[in-house]
């Protein structure tokens, strides 16, 4: 009897946060309100996926002469080297980046909901045309990430590998840091096509903004 007395509480909870994640936009002020959070939240995003793709180019021509002048170091977790901070600013506007989407994705859920209500108040076609561009920009940050897994884990192999590599006379080194600048060409791919989406939203939003003028 307990346990279903403090279960109860906890389902209202988590109903409750369930619908006002959902809950729908009802009034031109909320839609108007919701839509520049959106735009927003799609400039700071721009303006940090451009850091991601600069910050980790930087980082991708400090290897191997980096290495060559700290023979011994794994440079990714040596906090005196140049690579480690230009790792930690790509890696911190990465995170900015996925805590952005994160508010957008829960904004787009209302969106949603509000679209299917087709309230006659509001400018319907231009609610779902946005979003449906948000949508794809979801599914590219998706992809992105995976691109990005993948880039990093072969990163944290390279360095970890490069200073024993570096004492050998062979290819091997050369190879692997062939490989990830292999691997971050896919994620400046990825980028290439988030900053395209992300503009087709932000003209989607602004129409939308126009529309309840």
């Amino acid at each position: 009897m307990k346990h279903r007395r403090y279960l109860l509480p906890l389902l209202l909870v988590g109903l409750f946060i369930l619908t006002s994640c959902q809950k729908t936009i009802n009034t031109k002020t909320e839609l108007k309100d919701n839509t520049e959070a959106v735009i927003t939240e799609l400039k700071l995003q721009k303006k940090q996926l451009t850091i991601i793709e600069n910050t980790y180019n930087q980082l991708q021509q400090q290897m191997p002469e980096a290495q060559k002048k700290n023979p011994d170091t794994n440079l990714l977790e040596d906090q005196d080297s140049k690579v480690y901070s230009l790792n930690q600013k790509a890696q911190a506007a990465t995170d900015q980046v996925a805590d952005s989407q994160k508010k957008i994705e829960k904004i787009n859920a209302r969106l949603k909901n509000t679209a299917t209500k087709k309230l006659t108040n509001l400018p319907n076609s231009s609610i779902l045309q946005l979003t449906q561009a948000l949508h794809i920009v979801q599914l590219d940050h998706e992809s992105f990430n995976k691109f990005m897994t993948a880039y990093k884990k072969d990163q944290t192999a390279l360095y970890k590998h490069a200073p024993e590599l570096l004492t050998e006379e062979n290819n091997e080194l050369d190879e692997l840091i062939s490989q990830n600048t292999q691997y971050l060409g896919a994620v400046n791919q990825q980028l290439e096509i988030l900053q395209v989406n992300i503009n087709s939203s932000l003209t989607n939003a602004k129409k939308l903004l126009t529309a309840l003028k």
